[in-house]
């Protein structure tokens, strides 16, 4: 047993290097601005089910979306790790281009400490920026000629966190999550002979909080929650290089920040005979319309997202059909996003599809989804992509002493 923990613990801190240094995936014109494009997925045992998880409570299963979610009731030492692939084609009325990328995208780890709290702690991407754009403009005090203009912009926000969940009440749970955002954006400005690199290097600390509640109603198992970000400003430390002639270096500091946010879901599930059913939905609201871009161009607003999700187990008892034991999930979401161009909002929608694999009397599950998408709008670059994720949850018994070795 104290092998296997050893094990696990090695693991995690080895993952934990990988990912903080792994490169962030993403190439999306929309990462232009601020800190990039911040990163919805949640890469977990939901993923097949549009990522839901505010309103869902379920012992052996670590729910980063809501604070208060992590199963206090539950004797399990939970390590997850998660990867994920991504293959978008963009497009416009007379351009089509397609990009691909891949990367471990979550490490985490949940634990019940005493009989009333558990706690939990992992990484994952925050926000991507990954983009080449070229484009045409004049050079001040010219003679009116036109210069093409290459810009590109490479990084982004990793955010490691950590947990803790409380049981106020038998049916009642609080949590809040202590975050701390960095990470280093590298963006470019080529004209001609001259080149202007800007490094903007980031680290923050955040908090959300969360409340679920859960309980049996009617044969069944009924769960609510509520999360809640306040609104946070980040400096980004800029280290500018200006290329042409001769070389010139200054340092300046610039503010952007990430809005209030507000969410609420429930999950409703259900053991009939030997047989496993559950829907969950969520909705959340980011409070972007009064933050100001850096981007004349491009403006924020008030972005709503609703995720939904089924999932379904035909008999997660018999011993001998493994197919029934398996977990079968679909989802869809819905977003109106936080940017406007050209006077257009861009939405994003999709569905999933995932699976889950028990593996050693289910302590162990595999789970595999994919994420069929649309983003953009009319007259806008439109983005249609296919996201492949893939992971692995351990769950070990914590604190048990075995009578035999």
């Amino acid at each position: 047993m104290i092998q296997i923990k050893r094990f696990l613990a090695s693991i995690i801190a080895f993952l934990f290097c990988v990912l903080s240094y792994a490169q962030h995936s993403t190439s999306s014109p929309y990462s232009t601005i601020g800190i990039g494009e911040i990163d919805s997925q949640i890469y977990g045992l939901n993923s097949g089910m549009a990522n839901v998880g505010i309103g869902t409570y379920i012992p052996g299963f670590l729910n980063n979306t809501n604070p208060a979610a992590i199963a206090v009731d539950s004797s399990y030492f939970i390590f997850d790790v998660s990867l994920s692939g991504k293959l978008s084609r963009y497009s416009t009325a007379t351009m089509k281009e397609y990009a691909n990328n891949e990367n471990v995208k979550k490490v985490a780890f949940g634990v019940r400490i005493f009989s009333k709290l558990a706690i939990s702690a992992g990484i994952l991407p925050y926000s991507n920026v990954q983009y080449r754009i070229q484009s045409e403009g004049y050079v001040e005090g010219g003679n009116n000629e036109k210069y093409t203009i290459y810009h590109e912009g490479t990084g982004g926000l990793s955010k490691a966190y950590f947990t803790s969940t409380y049981k106020l009440l038998p049916y009642l749970y609080a949590g809040v999550t202590a975050s701390y955002l960095f990470g280093r954006i590298n963006r470019s400005e080529q004209l001609a002979n001259q080149m202007l690199q800007t490094t903007s290097e980031v680290d923050k600390i955040l908090f959300d909080f969360g409340l679920m509640y859960n309980k049996k109603l009617l044969g069944s198992s009924f769960s609510a929650g509520l999360v809640f970000g306040y609104e946070s400003k980040i400096k980004m430390k800029n280290y500018k290089t200006l290329s042409s002639l001769g070389t010139t270096e200054t340092e300046t500091s610039t503010y952007t920040s990430l809005p209030r946010n507000i969410g609420g879901g429930f999950s409703l599930r259900n053991n009939s005979g030997h047989s496993y059913k559950m829907i969950a939905v969520d909705y959340k609201f980011h409070n972007w319309a009064n933050i100001k871009s850096p981007d004349l161009r491009m403006q924020y607003s008030n972005s709503h997202r609703v995720n939904a999700g089924v999932e379904y187990i035909p008999n997660y008892r018999t011993p001998r059909n493994y197919v029934q034991r398996m977990q079968y999930q679909l989802g869809a979401y819905f977003e109106k996003s936080n940017l406007i161009i050209n006077g257009k909002k861009i939405r994003e929608m999709g569905a999933t599809a995932g699976v889950i694999l028990p593996l050693k009397n289910n302590f162990t599950q595999i789970f595999v989804s994919a994420d069929f998408g649309r983003r953009g709008g009319a007259g806008l670059i439109n983005e249609n992509f296919i996201r492949i994720n893939l992971g692995v949850s351990v769950n070990q018994l914590w604190f048990i002493k075995w009578a035999y070795q």
